[in-house]
């Protein structure tokens, strides 16, 4: 790419860039599989030196390596240059750099980072600054480019990016600094809180601004004294826990920043979520997340954070497609659409994971009523349809351990059923107990029993759905 200039200066792209584009590609999918953002890095030599050849801070000062000092690259710049590649959203940083590749003269030089993407997103903002931050003063010189080149974007410059733990802390702590949160260790305690046996589910929005004067349904919280104000801090969680009991899930507390002063309930509305700009929203015992401007920037699910925007965008209803071809080769098509639809209502209302068993009448008399029932492996019922279950019993029976046992016709036999069965089939590191038991169950009574009809679907606490026949 020739010269050109942006405002008063003068850039040249590298053609490096595509090197770097790919090896921060492949790092990122590495860490995320289903990583969605395509990043590109592009990398632009500043022309005009004299401004930068003044200041005292050389890159190489004899044999002594003087790593650079990385400075941020104003928005307007950022864009121009992320625009000259057809790229909108970006972050940027420049630093300087020796040139002691072949045939160069060795000078000081500047250097723009360029790291961009296609679609506006807070998440890819927050992982770009962090990824810049660490690999820009890596490459002090341009000959190490060459030896990136060389390596095919090789772990000798990503240091700690590599980490995938590193990466998700710095990302956690930049969401929390940046918006000027409390710790995320106030977060994890009060959803770990229950009031009086529930768990946590409502909201608290976080503003600079204070609760607005005039919205409907508002509980303001009176401030005449000092001591009157409720912080939201370490040593206040349980005033506070029983605050958001008040809120519940229709409502959320206001929370006046950088104070962290509790200054009332409001009701849970767009409007109130784009007046605060920021929100947490609790979603059960140890479930939270952080939404700013609309957007879901980070999830905190027992023990573990996510970055939503790495997540795969993917139907967890998807596999049950396998259950209509398997329907149509048993020649019950219509059964497994009324199975399909039980298998939805279900999990639209399971609180947990479980698995369901689906098998002929003969098998639920044989597994059943004459073998697991007998050593006490579960619990047999009047059978009753599953399809026209009030919404209480469907969550009652799925929120005890084992599974439920029903015919094809959506009957459910019994509930809390644990199988079992010598391992016949090679297990999955990546799924927990109740996948693998399941699994292996099916596959041995299938093997025991070739010409009966059996499947199984199992739930899992974070959504997906499997079937497995």
């Amino acid at each position: 790419m020739k010269p050109f200039r942006i405002k008063d200066k003068a850039f040249e792209q590298l053609p490096e860039s595509s090197c770097l584009s790919n090896a921060v590609r492949k790092l990122m999918r590495k860490h995320f599989t289903h990583c969605s953002p395509d990043y590109q890095m592009f990398l632009f030599l500043f022309q005009e030196l004299q401004e930068f050849q003044e200041k005292e801070d050389p890159v190489m000062c004899g044999a002594q390596i003087h790593f650079p000092t990385v400075e941020d690259v104003d928005a307007e710049t950022a864009r121009g240059l992320a625009g000259t590649n057809g790229l909108q959203y970006c972050c940027a940083k420049s630093a300087g750099i020796a040139d002691h590749r072949e045939g160069s003269c060795g000078d000081s030089k500047k250097l723009y980072w360029v790291m961009a993407w296609g679609t506006a997103c807070e998440a890819n903002t927050i992982l770009a600054q962090i990824i810049l931050e660490e690999l820009v003063p890596r490459i002090y010189d341009l000959a190490l480019l060459d030896e990136l080149k060389k390596c095919s974007g090789g772990n000798l410059f990503f240091g700690r990016l590599q980490e995938r733990k590193w990466l998700l802390d710095n990302y956690v702590q930049a969401v929390i600094s940046a918006n000027r949160l409390p710790d995320q260790i106030n977060f994890i305690q009060i959803s770990a809180m229950p009031y009086e046996g529930r768990a946590v589910r409502t909201q608290i929005f976080f503003s600079k601004k204070p609760i607005p004067p005039d919205i409907p349904g508002t509980v303001y919280f009176r401030c005449e004294r000092g001591s009157d104000r409720i912080r939201f801090k370490t040593k206040n969680m349980r005033p506070v826990r029983k605050l958001m009991e008040v809120s519940g899930a229709e409502a959320g507390l206001w929370v006046k920043l950088p104070e962290c002063v509790i200054e009332g309930s409001v009701m849970c509305s767009n409007a109130a979520e784009q007046t605060a700009g920021l929100c947490v929203a609790f979603e059960g015992a140890l479930v939270w997340s952080i939404h700013k401007g609309g957007e879901n920037i980070l999830t905190y699910r027992e023990g573990n954070y996510i970055i939503p925007a790495m997540q795969p965008d993917v139907d967890k209803y998807a596999d049950l497609s396998k259950m209509v071809s398997f329907g149509r080769d048993f020649e019950i098509p219509d059964k497994m659409d009324k199975l399909q639809q039980i298998v939805r209502r279900i999990a639209s209302v399971c609180r947990h994971g479980t698995s369901i068993v689906f098998m002929e009448r003969r098998g639920i008399v044989a597994e059943i009523d004459n073998r697991l029932s007998r050593y006490r492996r579960g619990f047999k019922v009047e059978p009753f349809p599953l399809a026209e279950a009030q919404e209480e019993i469907l969550q009652g029976i799925t929120a005890i351990d084992g599974a439920v046992f029903a015919d094809l016709s959506g009957d459910c036999y019994a509930i809390g059923v644990i199988v079992d069965g010598q391992m016949v089939v090679e297990g999955d590191y990546g799924r927990g107990a109740r996948y693998n038991s399941i699994k292996n169950y099916i596959t041995g009574y299938k093997v025991n029993h070739p010409k009966h009809v059996c499947l199984a679907v199992v739930m899992s606490e974070d959504g997906m759905i499997n079937v497995i026949l």
